[in-house]
């Protein structure tokens, strides 16, 4: 098996690391898939501005109060599909 050169290794893990973001951040990911993402932030900006992102995102979702007017789950995924459903707006 042939090593990576440095480029090649930032590059495949630049295409990784986004799509994994959210795992990393809830604690999902194992230890070398954390060793992995944490290398890779290390040396890339975009992924860390992208990270900051959504912490910021999952820490305003988390400053949210609970819904109220008695909406349970399913009913709010089911209203959540119908918009998604809807013709855009012109």
């Amino acid at each position: 098996m042939s090593k990576l050169s440095d480029r090649e290794r930032f590059d495949r893990d630049h295409l990784w690391a986004p799509g994994r973001m959210s795992g990393y951040l809830d604690g999902d990911l194992g230890a070398r898939a954390v060793a992995r993402m944490e290398r890779h932030l290390a040396a890339c900006q975009d992924c860390r501005r992208l990270l900051a992102g959504l912490r910021a995102v999952v820490g305003g979702l988390h400053r949210l109060p609970a819904p109220g007017g008695g909406l349970g789950a399913v009913q709010i995924a089911g209203s959540v599909r119908g918009r998604l459903n809807e013709p855009a707006a012109d």
